[in-house]
Order: structure tokens, then sequence, then C-alpha cells
């Protein structure tokens, strides 16, 4: 069986923990095998869950899951500490990790759970390759989280969703939808710059770091920051220099000069032009940044960087 589920979510994982009574009334965590779940040509485990009445028994994984907050809120007991995670929440579950459920204020919740085995995982991470550090999501004493944006979270579970609309019997198909879903999340929600491994930085943050990676909003500059995170300059620096070790100024500068010194060795455009492209009103000030962060000037940094494998 690849996807199983009723009104309140797997029928699999209830039978699964079911068997848990003895286990729980010993204070052992219940372990769920990857064999009892997850079928092995497909590598997968849908479930949507309703409510969360049938996962409060604490346990924990041979395998590795994703779970997507899509509606209400729910206390998420993990690892022996307790957060509240509310609708856009996306959790990426480790082996090692004990959790399970309770409620938030009598609130309920649904949540879709995709689970996947090691090969998927260790193929997924060697896909992305090194420069993606895979360490910083594994040996964090929490699991990693993102908060999605709702239109983003409503996009997530409709990809999520997808996957329990593919024919049963397909299973390459299913097995490589699943792959394609990973690594956007992956790459997306858990990128290397969100700073996983400082767990303290607020939601908003997190999200705003993030945004502000995207060129049409770094170029901006100062006051797109200012206007995305709805804080004042004086919060906004505060709260960077604590969680970031930098100033937003600082923040932006290195956002735009990484940018233009990929821009000087992959294309023809003018030292000017891609100043101006990355938000730098003043060149004089742009050279100097650029001369102090590369230690050389924008000219000679393409002279020296830049291959043309094509004869001019």
């Amino acid at each position: 069986m690849i996807f199983s589920r009723n009104a309140n979510g797997s029928t699999r994982l209830v039978d699964l923990l079911a068997r848990a009574n003895f286990e729980c009334l010993n204070m052992n965590p219940l372990k769920i095998y990857t064999a009892d779940l997850i079928d092995p040509e497909a590598e997968i485990h849908y479930a949507f869950h309703k409510s969360i009445r049938n996962i409060t028994i604490e346990h924990h994984h041979e395998f590795f899951e994703v779970f997507l907050i899509t509606k209400g809120e729910v206390v998420h007991v993990i690892n022996r500490k307790q957060e509240i995670l509310s609708e856009g929440a996306l959790v990426f579950i480790r082996p090692d990790d004990v959790h399970h459920y309770a409620k938030s204020g009598g609130r309920e919740c649904e949540l879709i759970n995709i689970a996947f085995s090691h090969k998927t995982t260790l193929e997924l991470f060697h896909y992305l390759g090194e420069g993606f550090l895979p360490a910083r999501l594994l040996e964090t004493p929490m699991p990693p989280r993102a908060t999605l944006p709702k239109a983003e979270m409503n996009l997530v579970k409709t990809q999520l969703q997808e996957l329990n609309t593919l024919p049963r019997a397909n299973k390459a198909e299913i097995r490589t939808r699943l792959r394609v879903a990973l690594v956007e999340l992956f790459s997306k929600y858990f990128p290397v710059n969100k700073r996983l491994e400082k767990r303290a930085i607020p939601d908003w943050l997190d999200w705003l770091v993030n945004e502000m990676h995207k060129k049409e909003n770094f170029a901006r500059g100062l006051p797109k920051m200012l206007d995305l995170s709805r804080r004042t300059p004086e919060h906004l620096s505060r709260l960077f220099k604590k969680h970031l070790g930098v100033t937003p100024t600082q923040f932006v500068n290195e956002l735009r000069l990484n940018y233009a010194a990929n821009l000087l060795t992959s294309t023809d455009e003018t030292i000017t032009g891609i100043a101006l492209d990355a938000g730098f009103g003043n060149l004089s000030h742009f050279y100097h940044l650029f001369k102090e962060r590369f230690k050389q000037p924008p000219r000679d940094f393409r002279l020296a960087n830049r291959k043309n494998v094509i004869p001019e």
C-alpha cells in the first residue's frame, strides 16, 4: 500500500500507533519502521490528517518525513520541548527526532505528512551537492522548520496533494514526482542562506532574509527591506545585529556585491551597468565596497575570473 488514509489520516499509521500501548506504559517511545510504512518501490507514504487524534502517541521513525500544517494550530512536542505550530509551518523530521502532537487551546488542525526513506534522502542530498550542507539539517538539536506565507502554503499543499492523485500502480512516476517535490521544498524553504542553526531567529525575520535574497528586493535596498518587514529601522537593525551579526545595510550590500561579482564573470555588461543593476546608485561607493570585499577593483576581478571557451 502506497497511500492510505481515512477522515482522520493514514489508516496504516493508525494501525501502527495502535500497537503502542505496551511501549507507552513503559515510557518508551514507539518506533515506526520503514518496512511497515513505506512502499519500497514508490519510496513514499502519504497521509492527510484532518485531526491529531491518531498521532498523539510519542514516537520516532526509522525514516525521514516532512509535514505541513494546512489549517489551524497544534502543539508539537519534539525532543522534549514544545513549540506552537500554526498554518503554514513546514517541518523536516529526522529519524532521531522523538515527537507527538497535542491540541493547542482546544483547537484542531489539519496536516499533510510525507514519509520517505533513508535511500531517498541520501540521493536527494547527493543531487543537491556538498554546497547544500546537509549536516546543518541533520545535526541540529531541533528539526529544521520554515513558515510559509498563505499563498505559498496553498501552492505546496496542492503539490503534495497531487502525489495522492497518481495511479497507485505507477510507482516509478510516484517516485519521480516525490523527488521533484522534495528538491523544490528543500532548495526553496531550507536553503543554506536561512542559517537554520540559529533556531532563535523569529519567523518573520527568517522570512525577510529569504525574501531579500530575491534580486527585485535587494536591488531596492533598505527601503524595500523596511517595507517588507513592517518594523522600524531601529528595531530591524537591533534584530539583524542580534541574530545575523550584521546591520541591514551590510546584509544588503553583501547580496549586491555577490550579484555584481557573478555578473562580472558571466556577462559582457559594463561595470557601470552592473553596479546600477545590483542597486548601487553611486559608482564610486560601489568601487570602494567591491575592492574592500574582493581585494581588487571590478575590472581586475573580471579579468582574473572570467573564462571564455568560445574565441571572440
